[in-house]
């Protein structure tokens, strides 16, 4: 004890005789602990972040798909644009019984990936059938106003033909567009209309129209599950316009970004990127570069909100755009030219006045909550189906920035449907299927050549007429529009009962991510199952592998901080001691042996690792409590997605703290080892001469 205790007032004393070099030494081992303890705190942050984004938006805690597949689950980030072959499960009800065996698991959910597309008609379409839905519910004043809107679409269009004359090739189809379209300009249209008004529309519908600017087409990267679960289990997606798909009705709930992205209007879309290119990367719109560009290019886009107005809103609409723009020549079309090429001084105004003046008289989206759809998709056996169903709501995901395209910008859409475009045939429509075979007499052809079959090979025709149905059985079948014998109402069972391509697995501890995952792949590899199970990374795809990545880099660019605090500490160190080779030999002399100099120098060190690792370990809780407080900012939406909102919130736990004062305390020992070494080994008489 006598020992320690002389020990620890030479020390004591020692550091004290020497406070300048060791106040530098202290300054760079508390760097080195205020970087590890950071680090790490900022590490374990950002993967807490990335798993409760990414597993509460859609992956879940583990994977299960076909391990036959060709293509690996991406859920996220998928690098094949939507056109990966992920296999399938054919039985998800088996399956689902096996996962919920599993002591480990809480909760399976069905899930189908596959895309579609609607194609948007273009604005005279839109126009021809409000007028018809209008005539048939006999509104005269919404037909006159209707029918105006056409012969204003038809004026902007004659123009166009008469540039067209030295460019095409074939004058007669002109000649006849022109004529369509002046029989619509001409004065007695009105009342030809008045005298046949569905065949006037049918005419319209088939000479006037296709002159129009086209439609837009519309990708959907669908989602098909189980709604109400998905909502139940993945508490961060929330129901921004609209309702929830009622439970057992077939319906689809729209992502916001990518309504934001293809259905809303192409000028106010364009307005919002500009706005965003302005904001978030300081970019202006000057006369020249890319921006200038796209202002260029808006103007020419003001047909989009030109043929969407009506007489009576274009007169609305042409005494406030002239104010706006202090400008008193010109028509409506001039107008909406000249609005649409701004600059970086009027941007914000013509924005506000877009969203103000415009914006409620022009339809904003092509799709909007209550429409129904046409989604076109091809099955898997090759042919295309089509499927209407109606938008309930547009979701989108809480924290995330507005555009969440990298969390997966899928259309969430019931089971049932989903199978119907996938194209695997329930129970039901294979009873169907047989019903309608037995009523009109069809027979399998198998084996041998077909074309004898259908034809009685070389020999005579033969004729037999029977009647194998009447009209009225036929009519007991499911003959008719797709639509209308679609079934809108569905059971849990039909949910439950048919084709999934992956399944979401729960688990009840996601921090033992590991042995759940083992859990459940030993009961299904029991169940004799050709299935893979994968964590949320893996699912998530390139999201996934971006954010290890990032981690990765973090923690390098944090072993590099260190490694450097390391050479600076052990340089200091080395120095420092050698320093005082005149003081050691002193100490020898007077009889203090090799081991008792080597101890002496390395509590000393460690005297001071451990006041510089609790300063820094306090300058790191601070540094990160602010953090805390004000946040990481996300940048962009790809790191919104991974922080789980628009910046990353890190906190420090006692094991970070820990983790960096005793790593800079078995630095500064080993640093401290080497030179203390040379020291102690300094002959006392060469120490004495001031030799080193």
């Amino acid at each position: 004890m006598s020992h320690v205790l002389l020990m620890t007032r030479l020390a004591l004393r020692n550091v004290r005789a020497h406070l300048v070099k060791n106040l530098v030494i202290g300054v760079i081992l508390a760097f080195g602990t205020t970087i590890v303890v950071t680090g790490a705190s900022l590490i374990d942050s950002l993967q807490i972040a990335m798993r409760k984004s990414i597993t509460t938006s859609v992956t879940a805690d583990l994977q299960v798909y076909d391990a036959t597949a060709r293509d690996d689950l991406a859920l996220l980030g998928d690098m094949n644009f939507g056109g990966s072959d992920n296999g399938e499960i054919p039985d998800y009800a088996t399956v689902a019984k096996v996962l919920a065996g599993v002591p480990e698991v809480a909760a399976v959910l069905p899930m189908g990936i596959g895309n579609a597309t609607v194609f948007g008609a273009n604005e005279l379409d839109r126009t021809l059938e409000s007028l018809r839905a209008a005539n048939r519910s006999g509104d005269s004043a919404l037909q006159a106003t209707l029918l105006d809107r056409v012969q204003r679409i038809a004026g902007d269009i004659r123009p166009e033909l008469d540039r067209l004359d030295t460019i095409t090739s074939d004058a007669e189809k002109l000649a006849a567009d022109r004529a369509a379209l002046d029989r619509v300009l001409a004065a007695g249209f009105t009342t030809e209309y008045a005298a046949d008004p569905v065949g006037t529309i049918d005419w319209m519908d088939s000479q006037v129209a296709p002159l129009a600017t086209d439609g837009r087409l519309a990708y959907f990267r669908l989602l098909g599950t189980d709604l109400p679960a998905f909502q139940k289990h993945f508490p961060r997606m929330q129901i921004s316009r609209g309702t929830v798909v009622p439970d057992g009705t077939r319906g689809i709930l729209l992502n916001e970004s990518m309504v934001e992205q293809w259905l809303k209007n192409p000028v106010a879309r364009e307005f919002d990127a500009i706005e965003k290119l302005i904001d978030t990367e300081g970019g202006t719109i000057g006369e020249s570069g890319t921006l200038y560009d796209r202002v260029q290019r808006l103007s020419r886009q003001y047909r989009r909100v030109l043929y969407q107005l009506d007489s009576a809103e274009a007169a609305e609409l042409e005494p406030l755009l002239r104010k706006e723009l202090a400008d008193d020549q010109g028509d409506l079309v001039a107008l909406l030219k000249a609005f649409l090429l701004f600059n970086d001084e009027n941007f914000k105004a013509r924005k506000a006045f877009f969203y103000q003046e415009l914006a409620p008289r022009i339809r904003l989206y092509d799709v909007n909550v209550g429409d129904t759809i046409p989604l076109r998709a091809f099955t898997k056996s090759g042919y295309l189906k089509s499927l209407n169903v109606k938008v309930y709501g547009v979701y989108r995901y809480t924290g995330v920035a507005k555009d969440d395209s990298a969390a997966g910008a899928y259309c969430l859409i019931d089971m049932p449907s989903f199978r119907d475009l996938y194209g695997k045939m329930t129970d039901q429509q294979r009873e169907e299927l047989s019903a309608i075979k037995g009523a009109v007499g069809a027979a399998e052809l198998t084996g041998g050549s077909i074309e004898d079959q259908l034809f009685g090979g070389g020999g005579s025709v033969e004729v037999e007429v029977t009647q194998t149905a009447t009209l009225e059985s036929l009519d007991t079948l499911s003959f008719g529009r797709a639509e209308d014998r679609q079934q809108q109402t569905f059971t849990q069972a039909q949910i439950e009962g048919g084709v999934a391509t992956n399944i979401a697995v729960f688990l009840k501890d996601p921090a033992k991510e590991a042995a759940g995952m083992a859990a459940v792949k030993s009961a299904l590899d029991s169940a004799g199952m050709k299935l893979k199970v994968v964590d949320w990374k893996s699912a998530s795809g390139f999201v996934g592998q971006a954010a290890v990545a990032i981690q990765v880099v973090l923690l390098i660019a944090v072993i590099v901080l260190f490694l450097v605090a390391l050479v600076t500490i052990n340089i200091a160190l080395v120095l420092a001691t050698l320093e005082r080779t005149g003081e050691i030999g002193t100490m020898r002399a007077l009889g203090a042996q090799r081991p008792f100099v080597l101890q002496l120098i390395m509590l000393e060190s460690q005297f001071v690792g451990v006041a510089a690792s609790l300063f820094g370990a306090g300058l790191a809780w601070a540094l990160v409590g602010w953090l805390g407080k004000v946040g990481v900012p996300a940048g962009n939406d790809f790191l919104s997605v991974l922080f789980g909102g628009k910046a990353l919130y890190p906190s420090m736990a006692p094991e970070h703290a820990i983790l960096g004062m005793v790593l800079v305390l078995v630095v500064s020992f080993a640093a401290t080892l080497y030179p203390a070494v040379l020291a102690a080994r300094v002959p006392p008489i060469v120490a004495l001469q001031g030799k080193e």
